[in-house]
């Protein structure tokens, strides 16, 4: 594709011109005659001596097909030629949203390729040197329009493939203005208006992960499989070494054992990285003094050998609890749930969160529901949990089973070993696999099977219901999010939604006010720029520098998934799969 730097500056000159005055000339003037005088309304838009300038073919051969509607038209240009007919021209004329998701999605596109930094042209050219097109924004009387004008065979003999573009957009935008009695004007280029800055927090995409209780600097952290901030800024985060070979987003069983591959890294508001945790130098409680009922034998298990991937961290006091990961693929009812573990960050120390299953009469775990009666099977309920979330109403632990749309409260426990829960169902249908988050006080966020956001207390009533979470989005306005490529994370009471929008192409980053429901669009993609000539890596309009390992504009610019995201204060942390990077997004203020 050639670089439409020159032809943007001159076009729009070109296509004002042509909108509003006499029709422009070219080196071999484009006649202004309709492609036919009957058929399609749209297609008398094109000139047809143009058409066959353009393509070299005779006019005598040229017919078109088409239709109109109140909103948009399509024309088709068709050539005979030795018994075959073939497309030469293509237009489609969009008045309203359907032309302006289109451009936009065009705009983003052309802006990687140019490495563009400041507001992009109008029109704008795509395609290759013999196959064209043009995209061309008008208003007509105060609503906008768009044109989009392709050509197939495009004869490059005539070496003026910029000008001959931009007439024939601005011949039909002109012939537009006349059909519909409207004056037609070339509308503004499409602006690129900063929402804030990116910058590399950690990680510089090596595999490894530290190791020793030493601090110290780190430019390596491993894949990040879940984060959390603590309440002086320092962020924690779940830190593990796979192979180059291995897919972290389809890893979990086969992530290898704990004492191998993971470890709790925290970063310090100075910047370093150190070991929080690291399971070979704290082994699990042996408990030689166990509950009734319990068996004390699966106590012994060290934490070192453990398998699986972690979904959550969450910090409590002095502890760190890791929620597993539970692939979709795994049974529902007949393996037992992998256990929530709690780490003592002060003298390393670590237990499962865990209802043991001794003989039934045996068994000391007592679970009820709101009534305060027992709930039958409810060892089996635990066991088969699948738990998304986990917040703390005051210091009882609270659990989201999103399996089994339960919330559990861990009302009384001993090292570990749960004595007494009460489970409750909740207030709402939520989707399957849904994205939660633990709130500040005891509450959950939490996806429904409506595409909506819920947020539920620390007993699963719902407080509030979203039904749509939209994102403010360049040139459009305000755009659905679609849910199911979503991450959702807790901001303290807010909660933070990383998705793509539905009706166009572009990821954004959204805050949500957990108590009112109103959102705030922090980030939407980011336009490549120049290469880092250091790292051959581009950076974009949003940051200064990333790193030498990971390509941030296509991570941004595409809503590449991500496997870890928080928040520190009205900054948000996101971590993309396969980087072994995590950045921090700055909105705008």
């Amino acid at each position: 594709m050639r670089n439409p730097v020159g032809m943007l500056g001159s076009a729009v000159v070109l296509s004002l011109v042509a909108c509003t005055g006499p029709e422009l000339t070219g080196r071999q003037p484009l006649n202004t005659e309709p492609v036919t005088d009957s058929g399609p309304e749209v297609c008398s838009l094109l000139p047809r001596q143009a058409i066959a300038q353009l393509t070299a073919r005779a006019e005598g051969n040229l017919t078109s097909v088409g239709d109109i509607t109140a909103d948009s038209g399509q024309c088709e240009v068709l050539v005979s030629e030795d018994s075959v007919r073939q497309p030469v021209t293509s237009l489609r004329i969009d008045a309203g949203q359907v032309g302006m998701i289109t451009r936009l999605n065009t705009v983003m596109e052309i802006a990687e390729e140019r490495a563009a930094r400041a507001p992009l042209g109008n029109p704008l050219r795509t395609g290759t040197d013999h196959s064209p097109a043009i995209s061309l924004a008008i208003t007509c009387g105060n609503r906008p329009v768009h044109i989009g004008i392709g050509i197939t065979g495009y004869d490059v003999r005539r070496k003026s493939i910029d000008q001959d573009l931009a007439d024939l957009s601005g011949i039909v935008a002109a012939k537009y203005g006349d059909r519909l009695g409207c004056r037609a004007e070339v509308a503004p280029p499409l602006p690129e208006v900063p929402r804030g800055a990116v910058r590399m927090m950690a990680g510089d995409g090596g595999p490894n992960v530290p190791s020793g209780p030493a601090p110290g600097p780190s430019t390596s952290i491993g894949h990040v499989e879940a984060l959390t901030t603590a309440q002086d800024g320092s962020v924690y985060f779940v830190g593990r070494k796979y192979p180059t070979d291995v897919n972290p987003r389809n890893a979990d069983e086969d992530a290898g054992r704990w004492g191998d591959t993971l470890r709790i890294l925290r970063v310090r508001t100075d910047g370093v990285v150190e070991v929080a945790w690291d399971p070979n130098l704290a082994p699990f409680s042996t408990d030689n003094d166990p509950v009734p009922g319990d068996l004390s034998e699966k106590l012994r298990l060290q934490g070192r050998d453990t398998l699986g991937s972690v979904s959550g961290i969450v910090l409590h006091q002095d502890q760190a609890w890791l929620l597993p990961s539970h692939s979709a693929s795994r049974p529902g009812d007949d393996r037992l749930s992998r256990p929530v573990r709690i780490v003592q960050l002060t003298g390393g120390r670590a237990v499962d969160l865990r209802a043991i299953k001794a003989p039934v009469e045996a068994d000391t775990t007592r679970i009820k529901d709101q009534n305060g009666l027992v709930v039958p099977g409810g060892i089996d309920s635990w066991n088969t949990a699948r738990f998304g979330a986990l917040t703390f109403d005051g210091d009882t632990p609270v659990l989201l089973d999103v399996l089994q749309a339960r919330v559990w409260r861990i009302d009384a426990l001993r090292d570990g070993k749960v004595l007494e829960a009460t489970v409750l169902r909740l207030g709402t249908e939520i989707a399957s696999g849904a994205g939660a988050a633990g709130l500040a006080s005891g509450r959950f966020a939490v996806s429904t099977r409506q595409s909506g956001l819920a947020i539920l207390d620390s007993r699963g009533r719902v407080l509030l219901s979203t039904p749509v979470i939209n994102a403010e989005i360049d040139g459009i306005g305000p755009s659905p999010l679609d849910l199911g490529r979503r991450q959702v994370a807790a901001a303290g009471d807010d909660v933070i939604v990383h998705a793509v929008a539905s009706q166009v192409a572009a990821p954004a980053v959204v805050r949500v006010d957990g108590q009112t429901g109103t959102t705030r669009t922090i980030q939407v993609s980011g336009y490549p720029g120049p290469r880092d000539p250091a790292s051959d890596v581009r950076t974009t309009r949003f940051a200064r520098s990333f790193g030498t390992a990971a390509n941030a504009t296509t991570l941004f610019a595409t809503g590449w998934p991500v496997s870890a995201l928080g928040a520190v204060g009205q900054n948000v942390l996101i971590a993309p799969y396969g980087t072994r990077i995590f950045y921090e997004l700055v909105p705008r203020r």
